[in-house]
């Protein structure tokens, strides 16, 4: 038998032998294989982690739930993995699905630090490897038609003071000087959804189509006792959003992102 470059080949299945430049070309193809699976390797992300995490139980008699970051140090006080998985995957309780009586069934004081001064969002990534190292948590992700309000610009245009769209937003942007008044700071809309869908207790989605950030106060009366003193001429979280910062929240209905909690350990393992 006789190939291109001219070998020839034995009866039998007998080894040829390969021509220098059969064996330039082996080495090239050898060392291609060699560099692809090395960059393939090298191009696999790292799940962000942190160093080391403390979990207990909470004490009972301990006060309201927080969450707290001071440098590389993350502090969570009271805590139930319902809360956990709904921070670490930026899900509101409407999205999270589970059955789980764990989900529900206990709090946890959780100190934890990370490797070093954390990007936005690097905290939740973390808090997700632990869940899942901890916890035993399995999740996966599904759509479903389900209730949500909309953001959107209201006719008469926005009442905030958008600054160059390629601003980036910061960290610990939100703040409440007392109930029911919120102001934010360099904030992006998307952030001003996942933030007012904690006031309404309904996920918000963004579809204002605003680009850059922006600084906002709005204070509204609170659902639950909207003749509180302080309150009494304020109008509802709705009026609020369309008069100071000339946005809408609009009732929908349609497909979403749901998180689906498959698995969770009845408590977390030692540590």
């Amino acid at each position: 038998m006789t190939f291109k470059h001219g070998i020839q080949c034995g009866a039998g299945g007998s080894a040829c032998p390969l021509s220098s430049e059969a064996r330039v070309l082996l080495k090239i193809a050898l060392l291609a294989v060699c560099l692809s699976s090395q960059m393939f390797a090298q191009s696999a992300p790292k799940t962000p982690a942190f160093d080391i995490a403390s979990i207990k139980p909470a004490d009972a008699a301990a006060g309201n739930p927080s969450i707290n970051r001071t440098g590389t140090r993350l502090t969570i006080a009271g805590y139930s993995p319902r809360m956990l998985i709904a921070w670490a995957y930026d899900v509101r309780d409407d999205r999270l699905i589970g059955e789980s009586k764990w989900l529900d069934a206990a709090r946890y004081d959780i100190v934890a630090k990370a490797p070093e001064l954390p990007a936005l969002g690097q905290l939740q990534l973390m808090m997700q490897s632990l869940l899942a190292e901890r916890f035993g948590l399995v999740i996966h992700h599904e759509t479903r038609n389900l209730s949500f309000y909309a953001l959107t610009v209201d006719n008469g245009g926005p009442k905030i003071q958008l600054t160059d769209p390629g601003s980036a937003p910061g960290q610990n942007n939100f703040r409440m000087s007392k109930p029911n008044h919120l102001a934010g700071t360099n904030v992006t809309a998307a952030m001003l959804a996942n933030v007012l869908s904690n006031q309404t207790g309904r996920s918000v989605q963004d579809f204002t189509g605003l680009k850059g950030v922006f600084d906002f106060t709005l204070a509204w009366a609170p659902d639950t006792d909207p003749q509180a003193p302080d309150t009494t001429s304020l109008p509802s979280i709705f009026t609020a959003v369309r008069e100071q910062l000339g946005l809408k929240l609009e009732p929908r209905r349609g497909p979403v992102d749901v998180v689906v909690v498959d698995r969770i350990a009845g408590e977390p393992t030692g540590n």
